[in-house]
């Protein structure tokens, strides 16, 4: 077959059934236009009537918020009307108080006292109070200002069955600022039409047609469905497609129209669109079938380069064509030109590989130089925290090594001296902390507690200390039993309650909530502090991430406080979320837990603290430590000897016969684990109840004092507090009571922390 018969079939061939595809599918193209731009249409006007409703749900909740006011229950309308004037939106919404009778009671549009309008509202009135539902009127003349508006209505009960209605009017201004979309084109006509077909508000002669009927055809549409589409004409005479929908608390018709001119022109628009591509392709069509052709006859010549430029090793120019002859010298030409292509692509893989790695060791060396630089920012603010406390106790012991200072002068110098060894056990125990819930480490110790009790003690403990001097706490606790451990709960709310004081200024109120919803026991603490932005929202419960500085530099913490709480309460099977509307708007952190049914009170003889004096072998290899919590004891009462290593413990308590023995671990010449081993196998000493007191914190160390005799575990710095109940915990442990002998356990002196 010739070059120029083949073209002319092809290009038959191709152009026929194009022609009459394209005639289909523009129609198809037009319709499905139109038929976009009408949903489009009746998608809006569902959305219009989803704000009307939104704004009268937010109304009747308000309202009902307004209607427990115990002003009302004490009659005292003044204070009422105060209450009700803060939910005013004046010019355009305003509230009222209506007695059973349908007079008004008060309306906040004037000052309290005006005198009431003569004409009442009785039929609504009694509806609702019948009903005790909500109610919406359609629009009418207000008797007190005298505008449009229409009214919302909703029951109140108050003390003694006294029967009162609150309600807000709104102005058409309301609903025309609310209602009608901004965005809509200009040839767009917005309605809100109530139950008796009235204009409420209208985006076009506004002001001419409030209060009037609107189209016939449109309210009988309108009655006959909840939202629909019907093709009329306006009232200003334009031919529209009208798209209707119904408030589902109010019963009002939404509705907009669209000339039907704007909705065709849209898909006119793209049917000429696309007849405008169909035609650019049909003469791309006919360009290339030219092009081909020409082609086809220089593939003769083309086939003979191409071998020549194969011969040299380039890739040939390979030309495809119907001829025979031609096809059979281009396979050749092609397998060889294949064999070529593989050896390159070989070689470019290989290339692609070395780039990759080469792009693997640039993204490392970068994620290495990102965590170098957090590490030093880490270590730069650890070290900023630890230098300031040991700063001011350095400072604190230099003043008590001078002479000639008074006792105020001690005191306060002990009292900063206590202060910041607390926050540096607290810096050093969260740090601990950290590691160990990130090693999956941390065991749980639960015994049911009362929630409200457990917070209201740490709140009363935080009260006394300094950081907490400047503000006020007001709590809010309802009794709510849970199963947790006493210790890490005690933390949880220490650290949420130390981050509001922390990012709170001086003066303002810290307000904290204890209750129960849903079988949970939740708990909020809510500051006016600096807030946070909603990117800080996202990761604030991560390790180490804080928001911006406060003023007080010196109370800006590691950032590690928050995720020990999140890890803590996941741990005892709860949750924890944050809140805040933005930057100095406040905070709320709230964490939730399990339930569990209240239980009965401990009996006060088990709960009752040893008496008499106590005698204690205290072994410790650090004088200073050893000088300084000897001292301690003695001065709570105790009678201690005190014992510098391991080897002379044995004797000494074989020779005293104490009530307690109190040992550290990292003993010079033998460990406080075969110290206490050595003890339990002696039948003379065997019953002395032993405490571990030893800078080793972790699950592993509590199990190996355990296996060795150990009763309990304390990790350095103890509180003298925790560790006094746990002496006295022991000690009633070891000796007989009314019930026989009790066994021991370290959590319930706060050993396990």
């Amino acid at each position: 077959m010739k070059i120029r018969t083949q073209l002319l079939v092809m290009a038959t061939a191709v152009l026929l059934p194009v022609i009459a595809a394209t005639s289909w599918g523009l129609e198809k193209i037009r319709e499905g236009e139109r038929q976009a731009a009408l949903r489009g249409l009746r998608e809006t006007v569902r959305a219009t009537a989803l704000i009307v409703d939104r704004e009268v749900q937010g109304s009747i909740t308000g309202l009902k918020v307004v209607g427990h006011s115990r002003h009302l229950e004490t009659g005292d309308f003044a204070a009422f009307y105060l209450q009700a004037e803060v939910m005013n939106q004046l010019p355009d919404v305003w509230t009222l108080l209506l007695d059973d009778t349908g007079r008004q009671v008060l309306n906040t549009v004037v000052p309290f006292g005006t005198p009431p309008p003569v004409v009442v509202a009785r039929e609504h009135v009694q509806k609702v109070i019948r009903t005790q539902a909500p109610l919406v009127t359609d629009v009418f003349a207000g008797p007190v200002t005298g505008r449009m508006l229409t009214t919302l209505y909703a029951p109140v009960s108050a003390r003694g069955g006294k029967k009162f209605v609150v309600a807000q009017a709104f102005s058409v201004d309301y609903w025309k600022r609310k209602a009608l979309q901004r965005d809509l084109p200009a040839d767009w006509v917005v309605a809100v039409i109530d139950r008796q077909g009235n204009f409420i508000s209208r985006s076009h002669r506004s002001n001419e047609l409030l209060g009037k009927p609107a189209r016939a055809e449109l309210v009988a549409a309108a009655a006959q469905a909840r939202d629909g589409l019907i093709r009329h004409s306006t009232i200003e005479g334009v031919d529209s497609y009208d798209a209707f929908a119904h408030s589902s608390l109010t019963g009002w018709t939404v509705a907009i129209a669209a000339p039907v001119a704007t909705i065709e022109a849209a898909a006119e628009r793209a049917m000429r669109v696309a007849l405008a591509g169909m035609v650019a392709a049909m003469g791309i069509a006919a360009i290339a079938v030219l092009v081909f052709g020409r082609s086809f006859i220089r593939a003769i010549e083309s086939a003979s380069r191409s071998a020549r430029l194969l011969g040299h090793g380039h890739r040939p120019v390979l030309v495809k064509t119907s001829i025979d002859e031609i096809g059979e010298l281009n396979r050749s030409l092609q397998d060889a030109s294949h064999l070529l292509q593989i050896e390159r692509q070989s070689r470019q893989a290989a290339e692609t590989e070395r780039e990759q790695l080469l792009a693997n060791e640039t993204s490392a060396r970068e994620a290495a130089q990102a965590q170098n630089i957090a590490k030093d920012e880490f270590l730069a603010m650890l070290g900023h925290e630890l230098r300031n406390p040991l700063a001011a106790i350095a400072g604190a012991t230099q003043l008590l090594q001078k002479k000639g200072h008074d006792q105020g002068l001690s005191a306060r110098c002990v009292a900063i001296i206590s202060r910041q060894n607390q926050h540096l056990s607290h810096i050093v125990n969260d740090l601990l902390d950290v590691s160990r819930l990130m090693a999956g480490k941390i065991t749980l110790d639960k015994a049911p507690l009362e929630l409200a009790e457990t917070a209201m003690r740490c709140i009363d403990a935080l009260r006394l200390t300094e950081r907490a001097s400047a503000h006020g706490i007001a709590v809010d606790a309802s009794p709510v039993w849970v199963a947790a451990d006493r210790v890490r709960l005690d933390q949880i709310l220490n650290n949420l309650l130390t981050n509001a004081l922390k990012f709170s200024p001086p003066g303002a109120e810290i307000r904290v909530a204890v209750g129960e919803q849903a079988g949970r026991a939740v708990v909020s603490v809510t500051d006016a502090g600096i807030g946070m932005a909603a990117d800080l929202l996202e990761s604030v419960f991560e390790p180490f991430v804080q928001g911006p500085a406060p003023l007080n530099r010196l109370q800006s913490g590691l950032g590690i406080g928050l995720a020990l709480v999140r890890r803590l309460v996941q741990l005892h099977g709860g949750d924890v979320s944050a809140f805040s509307e933005g930057a100095n708007r406040g905070s709320v952190f709230s964490f939730w837990l399990p339930s569990v049914a209240a239980q009965p009170a401990a009996d006060a003889d088990e709960a009752a603290p040893f008496s008499g004096q106590l005698k204690l072998v205290y072994v410790e290899d650090n004088q200073d430590a050893r000088m300084a919590l000897g001292e301690l004891l003695r001065f709570s009462g105790c009678d201690v000897i005190e014992i510098e290593d391991g080897g002379s413990t044995l004797p000494a308590v074989l020779a005293a016969q104490p009530d307690v023995v109190l040992m550290d671990i990292g003993l010079p010449d033998i460990s406080g684990y075969e110290v206490a081993r050595r003890l339990r196998a002696e039948p003379l000493v065997r019953g002395i109840p032993l405490i571990a007191l030893t800078g080793y914190g972790q699950m592993s160390d509590r199990m190996a004092a355990t296996a060795a005799g150990f009763d309990a575990h304390l990790v350095k710095p103890v509180d003298p507090d925790v560790l006094m109940r746990t002496i006295d915990a022991v000690v009633r442990g070891a000796r007989p009571s009314k019930a026989g002998a009790d066994s021991f356990s370290p959590a319930a002196a706060g050993g396990s922390a």
